[in-house]
């Protein structure tokens, strides 16, 4: 707790910087304006800027690296991904799946020649989804609030979050609406794929045989096992023991 407060100082202390030496007309022009920054104040040592900047983005996707497997993961555990993507690894716990599907869409957008457009299309359902998530923990305050609740913010810091997600999708919307458009047409997407691969309902017998003989051939080539497996055995060595 005592690191957020540094962490916020550190990151308003560097825009102050930014915004002191760089004038507002080179900021705009610029496409990376810590760059610039470190031309004007760190003169010969301005090399250091880039490679900095570089450090941070590959410890940034260590991060997203652990969390975005587990997001899967979570998400096909209460049924909303295929369940291919609950399995973890028997030995080792790791969601082997997953981090494979990861690994192929990051990837994929490797392959897009413009990566700035990239950024702009998930940036606005990434603030979208981030604020509509704050906002169903409010309603769920007001409405459940005997709900057995771990951690506790305060609501101003709710309210401040969501005012600035909402910010950050509205203004993008209003200056390139069709971003907005294209972003939300790559989130729909996954509709038909959750309809095709996650609802038993709607699948043919063929369909769930096809499935099930993917599924034990991942099963067989990756040694993972679906949750309940492990929560099953689990029990058994409680109550061998």
């Amino acid at each position: 707790m005592i690191a957020m407060p540094v962490i916020t100082l550190i990151y308003v202390l560097t825009n102050m910087a930014y915004f002191a030496v760089v004038p507002p007309t080179e900021m705009l022009a610029s496409p990376a304006v810590a760059v610039t920054f470190g031309y004007k104040a760190l003169g010969p040592l301005a090399w250091a800027v880039p490679v900095f900047v570089s450090l941070s983005t590959f410890g940034g996707v260590n991060g997203i690296l652990f969390t975005s497997a587990r997001l899967f993961h979570a998400g096909s555990c209460q049924g909303h991904l295929p369940a291919l993507f609950s399995f973890i690894h028997v030995k080792r716990a790791t969601p082997i799946p997953a981090l494979l599907f990861t690994c192929v869409t990051s990837v994929a957008m490797l392959c897009i020649s413009d990566v700035f457009a990239l950024i702009n299309y998930f940036s606005v359902i990434l603030w979208g989804s981030s604020g509509a998530c704050v906002a169903g923990l409010m309603v769920l305050r007001r409405t459940k609030p005997n709900l057995n609740r771990p951690l506790r913010a305060p609501l101003s810091l709710a309210i401040l979050f969501l005012v600035a997600c909402s910010i950050l999708v509205i203004v993008p919307t209003y200056q390139h609406p069709l971003n907005t458009i294209i972003s939300l047409a790559i989130t729909l997407s996954g509709v038909p794929v959750y309809y095709l691969c996650v609802d038993r309902k709607g699948n043919s017998k063929t369909q769930g045989k096809f499935t099930e003989k993917i599924t034990r051939c991942v099963q067989i080539l990756l040694d993972v096992m679906g949750p309940e497996t492990d929560e099953s055995n689990t029990n058994d060595e409680t109550l061998k023991s």
